[in-house]
Order: structure tokens, then sequence, then C-alpha cells
């Protein structure tokens, strides 16, 4: 039999359960959510294991991840994760991904983004099974009408998670540029630094040569730069 490694984690937005599979996590969720039970059966259903209370690197890693996160100092989780469920709930939570810090998507924006605009109930449901949140931003998804909808952790948590990311998400390119070159890693993965002379992208704290302002052009995640062209700084390896 398999083995779900887990760690149960007390955050000020309540008490997790983290569990790893190999070396990826396959779940970081709230441990005392209505669809606890149901969450836990498929996991280890699919995987054919059984929780076992016992620490990873994976974990403790991920343990550092959530800290930073909700103190404001990460916007882009690290963490390799593994999806267990259906092709479809896959898809959902891939465009979950695609929902950037502090910003929302709506259930038919996913429904749009998977190309099944008709899914919109199906989607509502993927969306509640995940069982990896703030990594799969679920808490990113509000009602058409602007509304917050139901959320694993409660909606005041979800609130107060949104609230986190619109206060931490909000600076300028002026600002941004004077900051960079100052080495402080306070806004590492808020944003990432692209040099449009050498095609290569870098943390805000990057101790190389700052770049002339004209050069420089900015994105919230690493996977942007990459999609537009970019590479990473050997200096500060984003």
């Amino acid at each position: 039999m398999n083995t779900i490694n887990i760690q149960y984690y007390k955050t000020k937005i309540g008490e997790l359960i983290l569990g790893s599979f190999g070396n990826k996590l396959c779940l970081l969720d709230f441990r005392y959510r209505r669809m606890r039970t149901s969450v836990d059966n498929r996991l280890k259903r699919e995987l054919n294991a059984e929780y076992i209370e016992q620490d990873t690197n994976v974990l403790k890693e991920t343990r550092k991840q959530i800290d930073e996160y909700l103190s404001g100092e990460r916007v882009e989780f690290t963490i390799p994760i593994l999806m267990v469920g259906s092709d479809f709930q896959k898809q959902v939570w891939n465009a979950l991904i695609s929902v950037n810090y502090g910003e929302v998507a709506t259930y038919l924006d996913l429904a749009k983004n998977i190309n099944n605009e008709k899914a919109v109930r199906a989607v509502a449901s993927a969306n509640g099974a995940n069982s990896i949140g703030l990594i799969i931003p679920c808490h990113r998804i509000i009602g058409s009408d602007g509304d917050l909808v139901g959320y694993g952790g409660g909606l005041q948590v979800k609130k107060r998670l949104l609230n986190l990311e619109k206060k931490n998400s909000k600076l300028t390119d002026d600002e941004k540029y004077e900051f960079i070159g100052s080495r402080n890693k306070k806004f590492d993965f808020k944003f990432i630094t692209a040099v449009k002379t050498t095609r290569i992208y870098c943390l805000p704290s990057c101790s190389a040569k700052k770049p002339n302002k004209e050069n420089v052009v900015f994105y919230d995640t690493k996977k942007e730069a990459i999609k537009n062209g970019y590479r990473a700084c050997e200096v500060c390896n984003p």
C-alpha cells in the first residue's frame, strides 16, 4: 500500500491539512471543511494509499511558502503539485491556476477558459472538489454578480485572502523600478523584472546591475515572462 504523508498546520486562516505523495504536494486544504471526507477518500482511492502522519521536505517547504503568502511576501507558489481527479476536474484546476494573484474570475469565466461555456455547474463542482487550496486558487472565484460564493475555509477567510492579495498587488511601474536593485526580498514573486536587451527575467531583489528604465518590462509571474520569450537570470535563479 502506498502512503500519503500528512501534517496538520495551524495558520492565521485556520488549521490546514497538508499531504505529499512521492515528491509532490497532493493536499493543501482546511482540516474541518464540509467536504473533508469526500476529498480524503478520493485521494486515497486514486493513489491506492493511506494517510501516514509524517513530515517530508515537500511539506516543510509548503509550510514556509504558506507563511510567506499569508504575510504578503509571496504571490506565486513554487511547490510541485499532483492533481488527483478526473480529466475534467484537472482542466478546471489548470484554468484556476491561470487566475493571477490579485485577480478574480467567475465560474462562467472558467467554463469559457476550458471551451465549455455550458458546463458552469460542473465547473463549480470541480472547483469545490479542489484539494490543493491557495496554490490552485479557488478563493479567487466569485459569483457572476460580484458576490462571494462558497469556500472550503468559509466566506470570511475567502474575503480575507482576496483583501490580502488586493492590498499587496498594487505597485506602479515607477514604484517597481525604484525598488529593483535594492536587494530586498520583500517583493520577490510579487512581480518579475524582464530586460528587453538581454531577454532575461529576474526577481526584484536580484544583485545584478540595475538596467536602464527604458529597457525594463514588468510581469506578474515568471510564467508570463517565459511566455513572452524571456529566460531566467543565472544570478538570482527566479
